[in-house]
């Protein structure tokens, strides 16, 4: 019997009792490593999974067509489930560092041109000489897997990992393609893509009870919940993506006879995973990040397949009260392994003692802020849930209040400049201008949104009425500065200002989305990578505040920085067993600047302000983990004051200069985490680019073992969003994660 699934052709083999499915060879395209048995991976299959041949062609069919249409009518919810699963949220991240260009000798700067509207073009809109190469099915830098397993069940990753083991396969794994970096996609994998897996959002949260007492793994995430002061958690599938726990979370909240009850902390697009957003460091600018801390600080259970084979579950079972910090310090961290891993019911399921030692207090701490991709696959998590606040959406909107035809480009600095100051103020030195440190924490606000979103009744009241009394007490030194008294006067008096209020995050973006249902995308698919021409830089809040007018001429935090650091609670809600950067715990925002504007003289003279560079041997992290690309590189290896040259090739970046793992993580932090790799994956199972290890020198053998393999220097960046392109950015109302 055949089934036709799109252009795939798939074939029933019969089993004993169980019918199994794998995928043809596509015309005459060659089967990849048909040397192998891959009947006898096929066999241990649960029912529904499949296994399939892929190629370019099949990404060109299926995925080109959603890039063809207008930006804001694209989105990645058409894509995740096309049949090859090879779809990528960004069109150019289906290639090696995300660059069509198959002639690695051209400079960096010269790879994708200098037109800053490219990622929004229409695909039939490029030049034809980007769509020649994209069209190109034998383009050596198509970096594709030619085998995709949609797994069903935990048995059928387990199989795929031990087959992959068997026969020294590397692996790539993805949930929704989301990374900027283009890390969920290789070349020569066994590819799993994770969107068939059994889903659990839906009937996933569970109330925890302070009578009760939790023992074993299985009451691990309430016992650990009830110990950070929150009553409940929701358990979500590795399949699953922000939209399906949106919108869980929402139909619990709307069957509450008493009103709404849970909050959870998320990114802003429905499309991306909740494990690559949370393993990442999480970015909670619209969903309460800065009242609730990062992504990484809601996992309160994991359960995955390691690169051994093993299936794990694990968390803290041990932990101590910290000065200083809202949560407890973990300072044990249990798990268990599947006794029965082929079975495929999970109501059967054996935990017991783990055949081999797993060290799960560094399996902790890496995943946690280490990245996705690299560790094995996650299956589920457990992530916090909170006590349910409002969410109330400000808009500051100051074009009402000034007239600039009337001012002087100096006179209209000024009055930006207030506006800048006053948001540094409110945000990092609330108590500055008469607001307190929790009602500043409940405001955030993503790269490219409009407004500030804000938890808790009157929460977005309080920043207006801030803002009203700080320029009433600088509207004199404004007057000085030669702005006109009615300029002032009216800025004073304006009542621009907008305050939307809604149930949840869930319930705004719902009444926007152009996918009837969906949490939409923020930002939509694009053309490039969406952070392919800039670097995504954490600027220090200590620095910030000691540097206010350097911040505000150099690095001014609106519109374009990412204000989701700086709360009390993402420095003190760190169980301090995590592997997030010391910049994010430290950061006032992160900014998304051009590569070409992170020069000589920003390393030279502003990093060694912002950042401790005294010890040669430690290189200090800067650089974001969410949103970081494939074009980002720390300054020279020997010369922290030279940045990395542009117009040098990739392999001199990779070869010279601070690599992008570096950049993010600091020497110490990255040589921790490179230690954990080789432990948990010594063969390099996973080995994503831009992930940890990833910039490793290989060894003669292993490039023979795995020709065509990426070996280049991880690098990571950020963002077609940059301060000089922001306007295009909020046009289509781009709102970072």
């Amino acid at each position: 019997m055949k089934l036709y699934i799109g252009a795939l052709i798939l074939l029933s083999v019969a089993k004993p009792s169980v019918a199994r499915a794998t995928a043809n060879v596509r015309g005459l395209q060659e089967e990849w490593r048909a040397d192998l048995p891959w009947t006898d991976l096929i066999s241990k299959l649960s029912s529904s999974t499949y296994l399939v041949n892929t190629s370019p062609s099949d990404f060109i069919d299926q995925c080109i067509p959603e890039f063809d249409k207008s930006y804001e009518n694209r989105s990645n919810h058409n894509m995740i489930d096309q049949p090859s699963g090879l779809c990528m949220d960004q069109l150019f991240c289906a290639f090696e560092e995300c660059n069509p260009n198959p002639d690695r000798s051209v400079p960096l700067i010269n790879q994708q041109g200098d037109d800053p509207y490219l990622a929004y073009y229409s695909y039939s809109d490029l030049d034809d000489s980007i769509k020649k190469v994209v069209d190109d099915t034998s383009n050596p830098t198509y970096n594709l897997p030619s085998k995709v397993l949609f797994p069903v069940v935990a048995s059928d990753v387990v199989a795929a990992i031990n087959f992959a083991k068997e026969h020294g396969l590397e692996v790539s794994v993805k949930n929704s393609g989301h990374n900027y970096a283009g890390a969920s996609t290789k070349k020569n994998t066994l590819h799993l893509n994770m969107n068939k897996y059994t889903q659990y959002a839906a009937t996933g949260i569970m109330d925890c009870d302070a009578e009760i007492t939790y023992e074993d793994m299985t009451g691990q995430p309430c016992r650990l919940s009830l110990a950070k002061g929150k009553s409940a958690v929701i358990r979500v599938g590795g399949g699953e993506n922000w939209d399906k726990a949106y919108r869980a979370v929402l139909a619990a909240n709307q069957e509450q006879e008493g009103g709404y009850k849970y909050h959870p902390v998320g990114g802003a697009a429905g499309t991306v995973s909740p494990m690559g957003w949370t393993f990442q460091g999480g970015l909670g600018g619209t969903t309460g990040g800065r009242l609730y801390g990062f992504g990484a600080d809601q996992v309160l259970q994991l359960e995955m397949v390691l690169p051994s084979g093993q299936h794990v579950k694990f968390g803290p079972t041990e932990w101590e009260v910290s000065e200083g910090y809202d949560v407890p310090k973990t300072t044990t961290v249990a798990g268990v392994c599947r006794t029965n891993p082929d079975e495929m019911d999970e109501d059967n399921w054996l935990w017991g003692d783990c055949s081999e030692d797993i060290n799960f207090d560094d399996l902790w701490f890496a995943v946690r802020g280490g990245g996705g991709g690299t560790w094995g696959v996650i299956l589920s998590t457990h992530l916090q849930l909170h006590e349910h606040l409002p969410l109330e959406r400000l808009f500051m909107n100051l074009e009402e209040c000034i007239n600039e035809d009337e001012l002087e480009p100096s006179q209209l600095q000024s009055l930006v400049n207030a506006y800048q100051e006053f948001e540094i103020k409110a945000m990092f030195d609330p108590e500055s201008i008469n607001v307190t440190e929790g009602e500043s924490n409940a405001c955030g606000w993503p790269t490219g949104d409009a407004f500030y979103s804000c938890y808790g009744e009157g929460s977005a009241k309080v920043f207006e009425t801030a803002w009203k009394k700080y320029f009433e007490s600088i509207s004199q030194r404004l007057i000085d500065d030669g702005v006109p008294v009615d300029q002032v006067d009216a800025s004073l008096n304006c009542t621009g200002s907008v305050i939307q209020s809604f149930d949840s995050y869930a319930d705004l973006v719902l009444s926007m989305t152009p996918i009837p249902g969906k949490i939409p995308d923020s930002p939509q698919p694009m053309i490039t990578s969406t952070t392919a021409t800039s670097s995504n830089i954490i600027i220090p809040k200590k620095w910030v505040l000691e540097n206010i007018e350097t911040a505000v001429a150099y690095f001014p935090p609106a519109p374009s920085g990412y204000k989701a650091f700086a709360g009390r609670s993402t420095a003190a809600t760190s169980d301090q067993a995590n592997s997030l950067s010391r910049a994010h715990r430290d950061g006032a925002y992160m900014m998304f600047i051009d590569h070409n504007l992170v020069g000589d003289d920003f390393f030279t003279y502003l990093f060694p302000e912002m950042f401790d560079t005294s010890d040669t041997t430690n290189f200090p992290g800067f650089i974001g983990s969410n949103h970081a690309g494939p074009n980002t590189r720390g300054p020279l290896k020997e010369d922290w004051t030279k940045a990395c040259p542009l117009d040098w090739t990739a392999e001199e970046r990779d070869e010279k200069c601070i690599s992008l793992q570096e950049a993010i993580y600091g020497t110490k932090l990255l040589k921790r985490l490179e230690q954990i790799k080789e432990d948990i994956d010594p063969n390099y199972m996973f080995d994503c680019y831009g992930c940890i290890g990833n910039n490793r020198i290989k060894s003669v053998d292993e490039e023979e073992e795995k020709t065509d393999d990426s070996s280049s220097a991880s690098s990571m960046l950020v963002t077609c969003c940059s301060y000089l392109i922001y306007v295009v950015c909020a046009a289509f109302g781009f709102a970072m994660l």
